[in-house]
């Protein structure tokens, strides 16, 4: 099948435009999420497109600005980095490494750090 969208996710990721983001994961995908109330241990996990969809909507209704970068993109996985900043100066960055599978993202991992100072929660 086709091959995968990079700029595409980019561009919806800097726009906080989840219904593109959405349309980006297979039917089935999975997403797990580490960062400090996340640790590897005992990770955020979500399976299938609803609860991912309730995560970008959730991340992409937030008053903050994404600009991605350094992206790697092969034939069957992707990686790149994205940072985040909030209004009060809360930054966030996060390495992100996708699985494809037929041109749709199959497996998504995130690592992030967010300041430990200007941040309230992770």
């Amino acid at each position: 099948m086709g091959g995968f969208a990079f700029a595409t996710l980019k561009r919806a990721l800097e726009t906080s435009d989840a219904e593109t983001l959405l349309g980006l994961y297979a039917d089935d995908a999975e997403m797990t999420v580490v960062d400090r109330n996340r640790p590897p241990s005992a990770p955020m996990t979500l399976a299938g497109r609803p609860a991912i969809e309730a995560f970008w909507r959730d991340v992409c209704a937030r008053d903050m600005t994404h600009r991605v970068g350094r992206e790697v993109v092969g034939a069957d996985r992707v990686a790149f980095v994205e940072e985040c900043a909030y209004p009060d100066g809360c930054h966030v960055m996060s390495s992100m490494t996708l699985d494809l599978r037929d041109g749709r993202i199959a497996r998504h991992l995130t690592v992030q750090a967010w300041d430990e100072v200007s941040c309230a929660a992770g």
